[in-house]
């Protein structure tokens, strides 16, 4: 069960996030990087999966609150998402990381990071420009590694690989159209040309945003992707110095 929940701004670090960990002494650290709707409720529930997993969590709302229906269209929160740009974001994301370093309650020196879509993206990025403090990476359909046709316009990451540090987890849907398997193979050979530790699985049945998809494939894929999330953070950051 989570022991504590906070959607306000962080003391000092001036930024807002949803934190969830478990009950009782120092958790490890996970920072989740949000889809481009916002901190809603499945990012939350992101938070309270890991928190049942041990971990503690924080959803980096880099959004200041404001919250997109994937309803209302992908505009919307695609210009806001424009508005922010890399640099502000990975800003806030050390921030975060500077306040949790404080605490007590958390092990913030080699923490894991986590997110989807976008935020898979973002994770990415984190690990090759905070190699120091990252010891695990997850990425679910992380939209724009590597991609020039990106539609938001955003720029490759893997610039980058050369300082990446930690272990990443690489996770797809094989009907992903957003996401062709000739990005993943241009992540795969970087990573392994850079001589870097990594995992790239794809989930058969399955299209983009599967961890948050009703359906009996997505479901599936789903409760693969949380087992295998659980034993990466479990194994990775328990071999971090």
């Amino acid at each position: 069960m989570a022991e504590k929940r906070f959607g306000a701004t962080l003391h000092e670090s001036g930024v807002r996030g949803y934190f969830a960990k478990p009950e009782g002494g120092p958790a490890p650290l996970v920072m989740v990087f949000m889809e481009i709707w916002g901190v809603n409720d499945h990012m939350r529930l992101v938070c309270e999966k890991l928190a049942g997993f041990g971990f503690a969590a924080f959803a980096i709302d880099f959004y200041d609150g404001e919250v997109f229906d994937p309803r209302a269209g992908f505009e919307p929160a695609a210009a806001k998402l424009k508005s922010l740009g890399d640099e502000a974001i990975m800003d806030a994301f050390a921030r975060a990381v500077g306040f949790f370093k404080t605490r007590k309650d958390v092990v913030a020196d080699k923490l894991g990071v986590i997110g989807f879509c976008n935020g898979g993206r973002l994770a990415f990025l984190a690990a090759t420009r905070h190699p120091r403090d990252i010891g695990a990476t997850v990425c679910f359909y992380g939209g724009g590694i590597d991609n020039p046709k990106d539609r938001l316009g955003r720029g490759s990451v893997l610039g980058g690989v050369p300082h990446l540090e930690s272990p990443v987890m690489l996770c797809y849907g094989a009907q992903d159209s957003s996401i062709t398997p000739d990005e993943h193979a241009r992540i795969a050979e970087t990573l392994s040309r850079a001589n870097k530790r990594y995992t790239l699985s794809v989930f058969p049945d399955v299209g983009h945003a599967f961890m948050d998809k009703a359906g009996a494939a997505e479901e599936r894929a789903t409760e693969v992707g949380w087992r295998m999330t659980r034993n990466f953070f479990a194994g990775t950051l328990a071999e971090s110095p």
